[in-house]
């Protein structure tokens, strides 16, 4: 699965408001990041086209970050004007790995702004048996 995070609104220092997939805030990161930073995760679960849907409906706002597929992203920017560009400068950028940031960045990258970061991004593993799948 590969998710960016792009910013919808400003920033409010008491609650995050974050629009993500189900699965993708789970409660214990949720818990820890309220734990460590005293700013209260308000989660609320959808998909790509929901998501798209409620940010047009309030005009990309109601949520400080949304998290829909990277090729999401950069198509619905350009046609509903729904995210805010990150400011890169101000994420710690060395704790991504390099390749992973830069492919995401040129995926989410539309008229010169970055609207998105790596979140979830990797390889899924397969394992065969040999001895009932042969051929494989």
């Amino acid at each position: 699965m590969i998710a960016g995070l792009s910013a919808v609104s400003g920033a409010h220092a008491e609650t995050l408001r974050l629009l993500t997939w189900g699965g993708y805030a789970p409660d214990d990161v949720v818990s820890q990041f309220e734990k460590e930073t005293g700013i209260t995760v308000q989660v609320t679960t959808s998909n790509n086209e929901d998501m798209i849907s409620k940010l047009r409906a309030t005009g990309g706002s109601g949520f400080d970050l949304a998290q829909p597929s990277q090729d999401r992203i950069t198509s619905a920017q350009a046609d509903f004007d729904i995210y805010r560009p990150l400011d890169l400068a101000k994420l710690k950028t060395a704790l991504f790995i390099p390749s992973m940031l830069e492919a995401t960045k040129m995926n989410t990258a539309l008229n010169g702004a970055v609207y998105g970061v790596p979140h979830v991004w990797g390889t899924d593993g397969l394992e065969v048996n040999t001895k009932t799948a042969p051929n494989v």
